[in-house]
């Protein structure tokens, strides 16, 4: 995985969406997910 230093920025919902997406997927944290969605949309 490539580490990234750029900070993405979302709002409260946006970021309980992320949270969301990840617990469903069996992610420890939002951090993984918003990895797996950049890697969907390259």
């Amino acid at each position: 995985m490539t580490k990234r230093t750029m900070p993405i920025c979302c709002d409260a919902e946006q970021y309980k969406l992320i949270e969301k997406y990840a617990k469903k997927r069996g992610m420890i944290n939002a951090s993984q997910a918003v990895e797996k969605i950049l890697e969907e949309i390259k």
